[in-house]
C-alpha cells in the first residue's frame, strides 16, 4: 500500500475551467452541450458568472420522462433527438420552453480547492452525488471534481 506524500485536495484533481450553463438555457442547447463536450453535468451560473446551481444528464432525462400537463415524455425526447439533415430542416420540431432553471438543482454543493479528496469522496457519498463544484468565496466556478476523478486519484 502506498503513502500518499501529501494530502490531495480538490486543486489537485479538479477539472479546471468547467463548462457552465445558465439558467434560461433549452433543454435542446443543454443535451447539445453534454454530447459537444463531452461531458454529465454542469455548473449554472447567473449573469455575473456565480453559481446559482447543477444541472446533469440524469436531471434532463427526468424531466424529459417526467413530461408537462401540455407536454408528453415522448415529444420531449423527439425535441432532444438529432435533427436530420438539410431537407428535414424545414421540418424542426418546435421546442418547448423548458429551461434548464426549471430542473437545476439549486444552491448545489460547492468546495474550496484546498479541501482534502477524502473529505469530498465522504459528501459524494453522504449526498449521493457524483460531482462537486469547486468555487472561490464568491461562488465563482474554478473546477468540478467528479467520483470518477477521485477514483482516479486513488488509482494512481
Amino acid at each position: 500500500m502506498s503513502v500518499l506524500k501529501h494530502e490531495l485536495t480538490a486543486r489537485d484533481i479538479m477539472s479546471v475551467d468547467p463548462i457552465c450553463v445558465r439558467p434560461h438555457t433549452t433543454i435542446r442547447e443543454l443535451a447539445r452541450t453534454f454530447e459537444e463536450h463531452e461531458i454529465s453535468g454542469a455548473p449554472v451560473i447567473d449573469q455575473s458568472g456565480k453559481v446559482v446551481g447543477v444541472v446533469t444528464k440524469t436531471d434532463l432525462i427526468r424531466r424529459c420522462s417526467e413530461g408537462t400537463a401540455d407536454i408528453p415524455p415522448a415529444y420531449l425526447f423527439e425535441v432532444l433527438s438529432d435533427q436530420g439533415d438539410d431537407e428535414e430542416a424545414s421540418q424542426v420540431i418546435p421546442e418547448p420552453l423548458i429551461c434548464v432553471e426549471d430542473f437545476m438543482t439549486e444552491d448545489p454543493l460547492m468546495v474550496a480547492p484546498t479541501i482534502s479528496v477524502a473529505t469530498i469522496a465522504k459528501l459524494m457519498f453522504e449526498r449521493r452525488i457524483h460531482r462537486v463544484i469547486v468555487a472561490d468565496d464568491d461562488r465563482f466556478p474554478m473546477g468540478i471534481v467528479t467520483s470518477l476523478d477521485i477514483l482516479g486519484a486513488y488509482s494512481r
